[in-house]
């Protein structure tokens, strides 16, 4: 790598990091308003976000939702994902491009699709509208890294097993699976954080008692201006980057992207 290259992505590294700095600075001050540089530096706005209802609830609130959306999304991906490498059958092409759709398709667009869809179903609950919605969202992710592992995986060794007396299911749970763990539980990251964050579903489904974390900072900063938001993305941030480095240190996500 020559010194030009160098001095590109050390500028790319400073442009993609620099606003999660001023961010994390700016969690850190001891001003009632968010000011960068701090003058002074305190841990008092973690506190106080942390003792907010809104934000706590909020939190509860968008855990479940994600848990509950990765969980569902999980199996229908590695399915969908299964039979898209390994059947053989005509428009493949046009149902794979079918699933990961909702990749290209802006979020406000999935967003009121849905709330007409649901309104004209009847579907009033909350939750359920929530959870359905999160799960098409992170259904295309999934898919999308299951894919990656399982096209890399040699369709000799499932055979091998099958030569060797194996039922499909049997193959499938004892080889197959064990072998794309990496893509399985790297979509599974992905989905999960997709959830947590998303803003645009949300703000088309939630209502006053029922509220994610994204909608309640929007809301608390309609009315409020202190460094308390900042102090939770630093959170989140922290968040994100534990749970990337955890599945890294358990099956490598080097592994999922080919590396």
């Amino acid at each position: 790598m020559t010194a030009l290259h160098r001095l590109v992505v050390a500028l790319v590294a400073a442009f993609i990091l620099a606003p999660i700095v001023v961010v994390v600075a700016v969690s850190l001050t001891d001003s009632p308003i968010p000011e960068f540089p701090p003058r002074g530096l305190t841990l008092r706005w973690y506190a106080h976000a942390l003792s907010e209802d809104v934000f706590t609830t909020s939190a509860l609130n968008s855990l479940w939702l994600a848990t509950a959306a990765t969980a569902l999304a999980t199996p229908l991906a590695l399915a969908a994902a299964y039979g898209l490498v390994r059947g053989r059958f005509r428009g493949r092409d046009a149902i794979q491009t079918l699933l990961l759709a909702p990749l290209v398709v802006p979020s406000l667009v999935i967003g009121l699709a849905i709330l007409l869809a649901f309104s004209g179903m009847g579907v009033r609950d909350v939750g359920a509208r929530l959870v359905g919605a999160h799960v098409l969202i992170t259904f295309p992710y999934m898919v999308r890294t299951i894919l990656a592992s399982l096209a890399r995986l040699d369709p000799a060794v499932e055979e091998a097993a099958r030569t060797l007396g194996a039922s499909a299911l049997r193959c499938f749970v004892l080889v197959t699976l064990p072998l794309v763990r990496p893509g399985v539980v790297a979509g599974m990251l992905f989905a999960f954080i997709v959830s947590f964050d998303n803003v645009s579903l949300s703000l088309f489904l939630t209502n006053a008692r029922t509220n994610t974390l994204p909608i309640a900072i929007l809301n608390y900063v309609e009315y409020n201006f202190d460094p308390s938001v900042a102090a939770i993305s630093t959170m989140l941030v922290a968040f994100s980057l534990g749970a990337a480095l955890l599945v890294e240190r358990l099956v490598g996500l080097r592994r999922v992207v080919g590396g």
